[in-house]
């Protein structure tokens, strides 16, 4: 995919092997609308694109290099994720010179493919560092109940996977794996609190088992989280591969969300 606005259709670039789609109709679309294009290309961001090419993975290499720098530049202008500064690659000269532009390298599938495992372990680790997570968790303690400690403190391999998700898994009580690798949404997280017969309580102490959940000014839900135990929660921020599930102490996770309103709810049998 490459993003482009009205201003880069004046080029002589020839869209016969390719489809050039209206970036609304794009949005909207049910194939490009999936969870992996979405957080890989991090639509969120992109700006200043009113089409975007579809193309196979080759057709960037069959294109004149003049061309292809201006679509490649286009992509950084754009700020679409799979663009990364140059200063994550270690190796620089692994990547192919014509992926490096403004001293950004654009990922596109067929360069991607091209590069040996260490360069994209490397590539990956320093992105999710830098922009993503820096790796700061608590260590499971041994009363973790046995249906979380496969995913404590660990990277899932799905896109989507929410903290609301990792909420009703763990007040499954594992029974439910596919939950944890799900996009849930306000509604169903609260219909499925009710349940497994959850209610809202005001007291202080938390016992494990309560789940604590963030709202903003409109009383939407913004985050949720686990309790444990001993001042910790099993964790998730955000929905994206590169957001972990982690054990977060009561402090650092209060102090992420401390600009919403903590509601406490509690199982009651």
């Amino acid at each position: 995919m490459f993003f482009l606005s009205k201003e880069h259709l004046n080029n002589e670039i020839d869209f016969k092997d390719v489809l050039l789609m209206p970036i609304d109709e794009f949005y909207n679309h049910s194939t490009y609308g999936q969870l992996n294009f979405v957080n890989s290309y991090e639509y969120w961001n992109i700006k200043n694109a009113q089409y975007v090419i579809i193309a196979e993975k080759e057709w960037i290499e069959s294109i004149s290099e003049e061309v292809k720098q201006f679509i490649l530049n286009s992509q950084v202008q754009s700020e679409r994720g799979l663009v990364l500064p140059a200063s994550f690659i270690q190796d620089i000269e692994k990547i192919p010179s014509n992926y490096v532009v403004n001293g950004h390298v654009v990922i596109q599938r067929s360069m991607w493919e091209k590069l040996d495992e260490s360069s994209k372990e490397q590539l990956l680790t320093t992105m999710v560092y830098e922009w993503w997570d820096k790796g700061e968790c608590k260590e499971a303690p041994m009363s973790l109940p046995n249906f979380l400690k496969p995913f404590a403190n660990t990277f899932g391999h799905y896109q989507g996977a929410n903290c609301l998700a990792s909420v009703l898994f763990a007040i499954s009580k594992g029974k439910q794996e596919w939950f944890i690798y799900e996009w849930i949404h306000q509604k169903t997280f609260l219909e499925k609190l009710k349940q497994y017969h959850y209610k809202e309580f005001l007291g202080e102490v938390l016992y494990l088992g309560d789940i604590v959940v963030w709202k903003d000014k409109d009383e939407i839900i913004q985050h949720a989280a686990y309790y444990i135990g001993d001042g910790l929660y099993f964790n998730k921020h955000g929905q994206t591969m590169f957001n972990p599930w982690k054990i977060l102490s009561q402090v650092e996770l209060y102090k992420e969300w401390q600009h919403l309103t903590p509601v406490k709810y509690r199982q009651c049998n």
